[in-house]
C-alpha cells in the first residue's frame, strides 16, 4: 500500500466521521423544544397597573404555550391583607363582647357596677369597661369566682377588680377622691384607677 493510497483512506474515515457528528447534530436539535416565547415588557412610559398581565410560559417538547394571569399590585395585597386582619379583628371583638356580657351578673354580685365601656378600633381592638366599687362580702365574691369558672375573661376581669378594689384603699390624695375603675383588655391588659377633684 502507497502513502496516496493511505491518505486517501484516512480522508474517507475522516468525511465519514464528520457525516456521522452532523447526523447526531441535527438528530439532537429536532428532539429539543422549541425555544420558549416571552412577551417584552410595556415601554418604561406605560403606567403599571393593578391588573398588568404577568406572562406564565410554558414549555413542552411538542409546543409552547404562553398563558397570562392577572398580576396584583401591592397596594391591592396589602388592602386585602388589612381587610383579612380587619374581619379577623371584629370576630374576635364580637368573642370578646359577648363573653364579657356573660360574666356581667357575676361580676355586679361580687360589688364591681359597670357604668360604661368603650371599644377602640385598631388593629387590636380594646374592649374598655368603667367599674364603680361597692364593697361585698366575701362569700359574695367566692359566689362570683364560682360562677365564673367557666368563663376565663370574666375570671381575669374579676381578678383584676379585687386588686384594684384593694389598691385603692390604700391610695390617699388629698382633695381628690375614688371615682371608678378602668380595665383595658387588649392584647397587653391594664387597669386604671380614676380619681375626680372632692
Amino acid at each position: 500500500m502507497d502513502f496516496k493510497n493511505l491518505m486517501d483512506r484516512a480522508k474517507d474515515a475522516a468525511n465519514a466521521a464528520a457525516n456521522k457528528a452532523q447526523e447526531a447534530a441535527t438528530a439532537m436539535t429536532a428532539a429539543q423544544p422549541p425555544a420558549p416565547v416571552v412577551e417584552t415588557a410595556p415601554p418604561e412610559d406605560t403606567p403599571v397597573e393593578s391588573e398588568q398581565a404577568v406572562v406564565v410560559v410554558t414549555t413542552t417538547t411538542e409546543q409552547t404555550v404562553v398563558t397570562t394571569a392577572p398580576a396584583k399590585s401591592f397596594s391591592a395585597m396589602a388592602s386585602e391583607k388589612l381587610t383579612q386582619i380587619s374581619q379577623a379583628g371584629s370576630d374576635k371583638l364580637q368573642e370578646l363582647i359577648t363573653s364579657f356580657q356573660q360574666a356581667l351578673p357575676a361580676i355586679k354580685s361580687a360589688g364591681y357596677e359597670i357604668t360604661e365601656f368603650e371599644i377602640e378600633l385598631g388593629v387590636t381592638p380594646k374592649l374598655i369597661p368603667h367599674f364603680r366599687h361597692a364593697p361585698k362580702s366575701v362569700e359574695d365574691v367566692e359566689a362570683a369566682r364560682e360562677a365564673l369558672k367557666n368563663n376565663k375573661l370574666g375570671q381575669i376581669l374579676l381578678g383584676a377588680l379585687l386588686k384594684a378594689g384593694d389598691v385603692h384603699k390604700q391610695i390617699k390624695v388629698a382633695g381628690f377622691g375614688f371615682s371608678h375603675i378602668e380595665i383595658e383588655l387588649g392584647l397587653i391588659p391594664s387597669v386604671r384607677l380614676q380619681y375626680k377633684t372632692d
